[in-house]
């Protein structure tokens, strides 16, 4: 038996997945501040692949902040950090995990100053720093093309810039990518406080002129 191909075809139909690879979870996790000391929410994902994403998605739409904007008579929702980044970012933490590291899970962390979601495995082989962004390498080249299938993933090697441009989009810093033998991108939130205080500065030097 092909236990590589084996491995994915379960995690992608298998009922209850975790029973087979237990490691295969989604870790999410709600921090009060901007250390991981004071845990507010917290959820295990045991689910098929493709739920997981879906029920981590869920967890960050419930725990971040939603602006309204009302154009003629609809209102829409918009999460403060866009949901096309966040799910950008989920994607690239399931389908290029290392599912062969049994000591670690996929991570997604909510900090009031920022958004972390880590996966095990580094790099993909072969990729090398300097041309991360630029180039494509896939770890797990059945997930992505199943992915590609249900339309979770829109073309291989454009995740990375799409999370760029969106988050350039709304005015926030690019994410921030760091790995080793885990890969974590960082994406910043909104200080909603300095936003307040920048807005009575204006309003009083309105007034004052």
């Amino acid at each position: 038996m092909n236990w590589k191909r084996y491995s994915k075809v379960v995690l992608l139909f298998a009922k209850d997945p975790v029973h087979i690879l237990p490691h295969a979870v989604i870790s999410c996790v709600l921090f009060k501040g901007n250390k991981k000391v004071h845990i507010i929410d917290r959820k295990i994902l045991e689910y098929d692949l493709l739920s997981n994403i879906d029920q981590a998605m869920a967890f960050l739409e419930r725990h971040l902040n939603i602006s309204y904007h009302i154009k003629d008579i609809r209102r829409t929702d918009i999460l403060e950090i866009p949901k096309e980044v966040l799910r950008e970012g989920l994607i690239n933490a399931v389908a290029h995990r290392d599912y062969f590291e049994r000591g670690a899970n996929v991570v997604v962390e909510i900090f009031d100053n920022r958004v972390e979601i880590s996966n095990p495995g580094g790099l993909s082989k072969g990729l090398r720093p300097e041309n991360f962004g630029k180039h494509s390498f896939t770890r797990n080249p059945l997930i992505a093309g199943l992915l590609h299938r249900c339309k979770y993933i829109e073309k291989a090697g454009t995740g990375i810039q799409r999370m760029r441009d969106g988050m350039r989009g709304v005015g926030l810093p690019e994410p921030s990518f760091e790995f080793s033998s885990f890969f974590t991108v960082t994406f910043l939130r909104y200080d909603l406080l300095k936003d307040m205080m920048s807005e009575l500065t204006s309003m009083t030097n309105a007034v004052v002129e």
